[in-house]
């Protein structure tokens, strides 16, 4: 895996996480920066599996968190 996307992908736990609880506006905007850079990686070297998993798991991610639990 590139040091990049692993970058990407802590961007995305730390808005997850919850051992350090974030604002819920500042998880939704770590959550969507990190997919949306995790998207851009997948479009710019072809990674066709890895985006439709990503496009799942914002979706999944996204109303978690705006649900509350």
């Amino acid at each position: 895996m590139d040091f990049i996307l692993f970058i990407y992908f802590c961007i995305v736990f730390l808005g997850l996480q919850g051992l350090f609880l974030f604002e819920k506006e500042t998880s939704l905007t770590m959550i969507m920066i990190g997919n949306i850079l995790i998207a851009y990686h997948c479009i710019y070297n072809g990674m066709v599996d890895l985006l439709i998993l990503t496009i799942m798991m914002m979706i999944a991610q996204l109303s978690r968190i705006w649900r509350g639990n």
